[in-house]
């Protein structure tokens, strides 16, 4: 990987594919991921965030599957990322979308991830949830 958007892409691949060695291997060591109001440090700290996410999915839903749309900024080391997770339970699935800003240093790799809740995402996948008797891992 060379270029910024490579970093980008390969980051996101990987997290579509549940290859958290990948996802990992594209971070600089100083990584950063805020997500709520945890700030998570470490490319294997981060990974582990992800592959907890991915699992409770696995767990709660009957089907998860994964996409993404990585788009540039002004900023040529910038990126936003559009991720969009297709959730089934039984005959009803339901697409949940998020966003991540993701900044890349020069030959070290993504050194910030920051999650944004785009309005509306949690509460519409919340009352999915509700419908169907499942409720989040604490």
């Amino acid at each position: 990987m060379n270029s910024p958007i490579e970093y980008v892409e390969a980051l996101a691949q990987a997290l579509d594919d549940d290859d958290y060695l990948t996802a990992a291997s594209t971070m600089a060591e100083h990584v950063e991921y805020s997500i709520g109001d945890q700030l998570i440090h470490g490319p294997q700290a981060v990974a582990a965030s992800y592959r907890a996410s991915s699992e409770m999915a696995r767990r709660l839903f009957d089907q998860v599957g994964f996409g993404h749309e990585v788009v540039p900024t002004d900023d040529p080391y910038s990126f936003r990322v559009s991720y969009s997770d297709v959730l089934t339970v039984g005959d009803e699935t339901l697409t949940y979308a998020a966003e991540q800003h993701v900044t890349v240093a020069p030959d070290e790799g993504v050194v910030r991830i920051i999650n944004v809740d785009l309005p509306g995402e949690r509460e519409k996948v919340d009352r999915f949830m509700a419908r169907h008797g499942l409720e989040r891992d604490q």
